[in-house]
């Protein structure tokens, strides 16, 4: 397991360049082949939400899948990219706030548990 500080030093660097960011640049193509950076910033969050999601499942074994389905997923990632660069760091910066407190509250017995990714 990753320890929640080294993913919180990373993602204050991401934010770090998120917020250099304007409107033109988030709409500018990232390294990933038909994606913009608006679109590599939504996933990121959606990602921590989905993380998030898992280890709420973890710690009160109530089921809640990472994403509802694939094309949701990729719905939700299609959706959010063409928001202002501002939107888009809060929204990475709230979805982190919410994955390190999902993080912080899980019991030790929860890391044991078996969730499906």
């Amino acid at each position: 397991m990753i320890p929640l500080a080294e993913i919180t030093a990373a993602t204050r660097d991401l934010l770090a360049t998120a917020e250099r960011l304007d409107d033109t640049a988030v709409r500018a193509p990232s390294l990933l082949p038909g994606w913009t950076r608006g679109h590599v910033l939504t996933h990121v969050a959606r990602n921590a939400d989905g993380g998030t999601r898992l280890l709420t499942w973890a710690r009160t074994g109530v089921e809640s899948q990472e994403y509802p389905s694939l094309e949701a997923r990729a719905a939700e990632i299609e959706d959010g990219a063409g928001r202002p660069a501002r939107a888009l760091a809060e929204d990475v910066r709230d979805a982190a706030a919410r994955f390190a407190d999902a993080f912080e509250r899980m019991p030790d017995e929860a890391w044991e548990r078996t969730v499906q990714w």
